[in-house]
């Protein structure tokens, strides 16, 4: 079975925050419970047979599992949730589960890839210390005018959304948890594994070498090509693989010889 890096995000925004944000915890529950071959409806029945998500209604069950769930860890069918399932069952839950989380939840969702790499980047770099509504908000007008929505937003469906948006940040790590007012910003750093796993998913997807470490992917945990070679080059010590870089020219020894392979090795390695 072939890994499969980035899946294209929708062309367009879309609402779909408003029906499942993080979803970290139900991710892992959903991920433990499904089998090879089932599909998110089916998926969906199992979880509602078993009370899987608690007190959810039956409807707030599909939208978690069809709506959200689905884009994100069963297209193409199988990975990713088969190895994020192997890793899952093999490692105790910890940050690089949230992070492959906002992977793939950024490459089955344009909107909430851009929160991460356009309004959060945005508003470090102007040395903001809070994330407001309003600004989020603001972020979803100019999207609006540069006609990234299929058609017009409400006032009420933007603020909807956007505190959609504020909670998928604070949720993946980049904001603190605050029930009112502007979420401060948090200093955010992907784990070791995460950016493991992310280099073997852009090889096995016959991505070159230079193209690993300049991909744009690794924006989502807020990485420059020049971090990316930096933490590659560390990680080196694991006997992952060998790591050269000389200007434009990237060679990358790879010491495994699939994603299957790869997702063992990270399950017993001590990062």
């Amino acid at each position: 079975m072939s890994s499969v890096a980035v899946v294209q995000t929708d062309d367009l925004y879309t609402i779909r925050t408003s029906k499942g944000t993080a979803l970290v915890p139900e991710t892992r529950a959903l991920l433990h419970e499904w089998q090879l071959g089932q599909s998110g409806a089916q998926l969906a029945d199992r979880s509602l047979e078993i009370d899987l998500l608690g007190k959810a209604t039956a409807r707030r069950v599909k939208d978690i599992v069809q709506r959200v769930f689905s884009p994100r860890f069963l297209q193409p069918a199988g990975p990713p949730a088969l190895y994020l399932k192997n890793l899952a069952e093999s490692r105790p839950a910890d940050d690089w589960f949230r992070d492959l989380c906002l992977l793939y939840s950024a490459r089955a969702d344009r909107l909430v890839r851009d929160s991460v790499t356009v309004l959060f980047n945005r508003i470090r770099e102007e040395g903001r210390l809070a994330l407001s509504i309003e600004a989020v908000v603001s972020f979803l007008r100019e999207a609006e005018e540069e006609g990234k929505m299929a058609k017009p937003w409400s006032s009420e469906t933007k603020r909807k959304v956007g505190r959609g948006l504020l909670k998928i940040l604070t949720e993946f790590g980049f904001l603190n948890h605050r029930t009112r007012g502007p979420r401060e910003i948090r200093s955010f750093r992907p784990h070791p594994l995460a950016l493991a796993y992310l280099a073997f998913d852009l090889h096995f997807a016959g991505i070159t070498d230079a193209g690993v470490t300049g991909h744009p992917d690794w924006r989502i945990w807020l990485l420059d090509e020049s971090a990316v070679r930096d933490a590659l080059d560390d990680m080196s010590r694991y006997g992952l693989w060998i790591f050269q870089a000389a200007g434009s020219v990237v060679r990358i020894t790879w010491n495994v010889t699939s994603m299957e392979e790869a997702v063992d090795v990270l399950a017993g390695l001590d990062l």
